[in-house]
């Protein structure tokens, strides 16, 4: 037993032991930085996938309906204007076609969030569909601000009950497919409200 010890108090100290088996389980340099390169490059491929996957897959009406939108005059100094945007910049956009639970009944109106480049500001608007095809940019906007994962409304008709309601919708939503939107104004199938 003695010698079984000493044996291995020998071989746990021997350097040269060491040494051998550190350079027998490294990798080499080359493939060590072709790793780093790799995992940092990762996050950053994967995001431009993704914006061209979710960019190729814009429902055709949604397009349409954010087309109309930004064609009101009133989207763009306010709204547009309040996230930092303008006519021709890209946008993040979600969408829900129909009504807003504790809102009120509109079965086919198109509501529209869309979001400032940094994600922290949003506005809900509204589109309501038209028997030609187009859209009716419904003149009524909610300013959205997200706190963590959850979103809150303000700015817009109605008054607590009708922000809650809002936060709860938009924080829902934002768990749904976005879709990356050039903001071009919509052709004669757009009319908006008050103008």
């Amino acid at each position: 037993m003695r010698k079984l010890i000493a044996s291995a108090a020998r071989r746990g100290t021997d350097k040269e032991t060491v040494r051998r088996s550190l350079d027998q389980r490294s990798m080499s340099p080359v493939v060590m930085a072709s790793l780093i390169v790799m995992l940092c490059l990762l996050p950053a491929w994967t995001g431009v996938q993704a914006a061209k996957t979710e960019k190729g897959k814009v429902p055709p009406r949604l397009k349409v309906a954010v087309g109309c939108l930004v064609k009101a005059d009133f989207v763009q100094k306010y709204d547009l204007s309040y996230l930092g945007l303008k006519v021709g910049d890209w946008a993040w956009v979600r969408y829900e076609v129909g009504s807003i639970p504790e809102m009120g009944d509109a079965p086919g109106v198109f509501n529209i969030v869309v979001y400032s480049p940094g994600g922290r500001k949003g506005v809900l608007l509204f589109a309501d569909p038209d028997e030609s095809g187009g859209f009716n940019a419904i003149l009524n906007a909610y300013h959205l601000h997200r706190h963590g994962s959850k979103w809150s409304a303000d700015y817009g008709n109605g008054g607590y009950v009708m922000y809650e309601a809002i936060g709860k919708f938009v924080t829902e939503l934002s768990h749904r497919s976005r879709y990356r939107i050039r903001l071009a104004p919509g052709g004669n199938e757009c009319r908006a409200e008050g103008e």
